[in-house]
């Protein structure tokens, strides 16, 4: 049997947890953005960050507001949200483009100079490889914040989707944070960095999937947001280096 409760007692110390993404944001994209601020950067950049920072904050105090039980605000904030997030989503989209063409135009330059041992379509499929991630984490988020916002007149399940969505900030953190600050490229011999992410999504997800068999609460968003996030890291793992994803990718980032 179900137990209904109230908004504010559903997991009421996650707002303060997620603010351990702020540390991770600078930690991740200090090397490659804080440290070059004097550079020169494409304007989408500088939008998409500004953006994603502005999510962050939204994602952030949404929880907390509704620990200290000020739902207008929640509400209105939400109401945000409709509009930042598909800025996310298609600057997001285009940044992963433009590294895209970035890398092809190298590919085609270093084959027509003859400093290329790879095919273009050797090429084609290894580009497609590194977009891979960003494809997934955007499918999540645009999974988990659709659903969200489909289930926003049932908060219990609003909220456990929100939580979903909000666990894609690990990938741009965390595997920035490995990668470029410690310079890890593999947590285990043959286990790309980015596992790392995978693990501790599956951990907090599974967690709290526990807490509310236990407590007799709604199970099924987080068993399905748990059981969708594996899904695409098996797609990660198993798909990316397939031709019908480069050429997937071809078509999108053209």
């Amino acid at each position: 049997m179900q137990v209904k409760q109230p908004i504010s007692s559903i997991y009421p110390s996650m707002g303060y947890w997620t603010l351990l993404f702020v540390l991770g944001v600078f930690g991740g994209f200090y090397v490659t953005y804080f440290s070059k601020l004097s550079e020169s950067f494409p304007s989408i950049t500088h939008i998409h960050f500004g953006f994603m920072s502005l999510w962050m904050v939204l994602a952030i105090s949404q929880p907390l507001l509704i620990r200290h039980k000020k739902l207008a605000l929640h509400r209105l904030l939400g109401k945000l949200s409709y509009l930042v997030l598909p800025v996310v989503i298609v600057t997001s989209f285009m940044m992963m483009r433009l590294s895209y063409q970035t890398q092809l135009a190298t590919l085609t330059e270093n084959i027509a100079f003859g400093n290329e041992t790879k095919t273009l379509e050797e090429g084609l499929s290894l580009l497609a490889s590194y977009q891979a991630i960003g494809f997934v984490y955007l499918v999540w988020l645009g999974t988990f914040y659709g659903l969200a916002i489909l289930f926003k007149k049932s908060p219990a399940i609003h909220a456990r989707f929100m939580i979903a969505a909000v666990l894609t900030f690990m990938g741009p953190t965390l595997d920035r944070m490995l990668f470029f600050l410690f310079d890890i490229a593999f947590i285990l011999p043959g286990i790309p960095a980015e596992y790392a992410s995978f693990f501790l999504i599956n951990l907090i997800l599974l967690f709290l999937l526990i807490v509310d068999i236990r407590k007799g609460r709604n199970t099924w968003p987080i068993a399905f947001a748990l059981g969708f996030y594996i899904l695409f890291q098996l797609f990660y793992t198993f798909l990316r280096n397939t031709e019908a994803f480069s050429k997937l990718m071809n078509f999108l980032m053209d």
